[in-house]
């Protein structure tokens, strides 16, 4: 087996498991109305960091080219080799948004929702920890829609809807959505999914993760 083969193994397997996430969870419960759009017209980016470290220096490039690519609404960096805590990655997050700030806002995504049991951290538990771009003109065409449509939770980063980073109206309008999605399915039935997908990345990985 060449050394390549793992690296490539990991990026398909993170990928899949990326979209197994997307699929079952995200567009299944419309949590993103403009996921599905997004992805059936092409206009969905992703890259996986298959190196341990994750720096600012190797993901500038991709960055740039996203943003130079018009039809790049919505990004995706994922990194599978991430080994520190959520709050770490966090702070990376912010690094890595800080690249082109001018063109994309950022959010973190993360498997491990802490010591927080909320409605946003629920949601947010990706396979793997993963940092979204959402290109700033295209959430400007959201929010001029009427009735405006704020149910999209992954367009605002937390700290947004903190009290004076956001209008009510907005805060409300996120976290009441998701919580009629909770109420409705059930906390449990949304978290076996998220576990479903856990335990088939945790089965995936262990054979490729040796090789590396």
């Amino acid at each position: 087996m060449s050394p390549q083969n793992p690296r490539e193994a990991l990026a398909r397997e993170a990928l899949r498991l990326h979209h197994r996430y997307q699929r079952e969870l995200v567009e299944r419960f419309s949590i993103c109305p403009w996921a599905k759009p997004a992805r059936s017209h092409d206009r969905v980016r992703a890259h996986v960091v298959v190196e341990a470290a994750m720096t600012t220096r190797t993901l500038a490039p991709i960055v740039d080219e996203w943003a130079d690519d018009e039809r790049a609404e919505v990004a995706f960096i994922i990194a599978p080799r991430f080994g520190d805590t959520a709050e770490a990655f966090s702070k990376r997050a912010e690094e890595v948004g800080a690249l082109r700030d001018d063109v994309f806002l950022s959010a973190p995504f993360h498997p491990d929702p802490g010591r927080a049991s909320g409605t946003i951290q629920l949601l947010r538990q990706t396979p793997d920890p993963t940092i979204q771009l959402v290109r700033r003109s295209r959430l400007d065409e959201i929010r001029t829609q009427d009735p405006p449509h704020y149910t999209d939770i992954f367009a605002l980063d937390l700290s947004e809807l903190e009290p004076g980073n956001a209008p009510r109206t907005v805060a409300a309008t996120v976290l009441a959505h998701n919580d009629r999605l909770v109420e409705r399915e059930g906390r449990a039935a949304l978290q076996s999914i998220i576990d479903d997908i856990r335990k088939d990345r945790e089965a995936s990985y262990g054979r490729i993760l040796g090789g590396l």
